[in-house]
C-alpha cells in the first residue's frame, strides 16, 4: 500500500512544469537524504548491538566490540543488511523507472495531443530508463545466474507492460477510444500477474513494486 499510494502522490508533480532534473532533485532529497541519515542514526547501531543475537549482523562472522572498528568492517556490506530501510531506496529506483511513464500519463489525462517531438523523446527516455536498468540487473546480480534466467526477462517482461500502457493510452485519445477505457484497467493486474511469477523465483521485490505505482497511473487517463 506504501508504494501504491507512493505512485498517487506522484501523479501530482507538475511534469509540463518542472523538469527530469527536478523530479530527481526532489526524490532525492526525500529519499535519499533520509536513507543515508539512517544508515548512521539507526541501523548501525541496531546491527552493533544484533550481533549476540543475530548472525547476519557480525562482520567476517566475528563479534567486534569497539563501534567505530564494527562501522568500517560493516558499512562496505551494508547494502546487504538494510533490514527495514530498503524500502527507501526501492521506491526511489521505481520513481526514477516511472518517471516517462508518468509524464506520458499526465499529457495524455490533459488532453494534449502527441507532439512528435517531445513525445518520441518520453518514449526514448523510458527505453533508455528500462535498458540501464537491465543492464544493472545483467552485470551487478550474476550469482547462480539469476541475472539471464530471471532478472533481465523480468525487465523485458516489464518494457512489454509500458509499451501496452503506452500504446493503450493514445488510443483512449482518439473519438472513439473510450470503448476501450476498460481494457487498459487489465494490463495492470495482468502485467502484475506475470511479474509476480519472477517475484516467486527470485525475490526481486523491486520489479513487483514498480506495479503497484503504475497500476494507477494505467487508470489515470481512464
Amino acid at each position: 500500500m506504501f508504494f501504491y499510494i507512493s505512485g498517487i502522490g506522484a501523479t501530482f508533480f507538475k511534469t509540463e512544469d518542472k523538469n527530469y532534473g527536478i523530479f530527481v532533485g526532489e526524490k532525492a532529497l526525500r529519499l535519499l537524504l533520509p536513507f543515508t541519515i539512517g544508515i548512521f542514526a539507526f541501523l548501525m547501531p541496531r546491527l552493533y548491538f544484533g550481533q549476540t543475537y543475530e548472525d547476519f549482523t557480525r562482520p567476517n562472522d566475528e563479534i567486534e566490540g569497539n563501534y567505530w572498528e564494527f562501522n568500517k568492517k560493516t558499512l562496505p556490506s551494508v547494502y546487504l543488511k538494510l533490514s527495514w530501510l530498503w524500502y527507501l531506496p526501492a521506491l526511489f529506483i521505481d520513481f526514477m523507472i516511472c518517471y516517462p511513464l508518468l509524464r506520458w500519463s499526465i499529457r495524455r489525462s490533459k488532453g494534449i495531443k502527441y507532439d512528435p517531438v517531445v513525445d518520441t523523446g518520453i518514449i526514448a527516455h523510458q527505453m533508455v530508463t528500462l535498458a540501464i536498468w537491465g543492464a544493472i540487473n545483467y552485470f551487478l546480480v550474476t550469482k547462480d545466474d539469476y541475472n539471464t534466467t530471471y532478472l533481465v526477462p523480468a525487465v523485458a517482461t516489464l518494457s512489454c507492460v509500458f509499451a501496452a500502457i503506452f500504446t493503450a493510452q493514445l488510443v483512449l485519445g482518439t473519438k472513439n477510444g473510450y470503448k476501450f477505457a476498460i481494457l487498459i484497467k487489465l494490463i495492470g493486474p495482468c502485467g502484475s500477474i506475470a511479474m509476480n511469477m519472477w517475484k516467486v523465483q527470485t525475490k526481486n521485490m523491486q520489479l513487483y513494486h514498480i506495479f503497484l505505482m503504475i497500476n494507477y497511473d494505467a487508470m489515470f487517463f481512464s
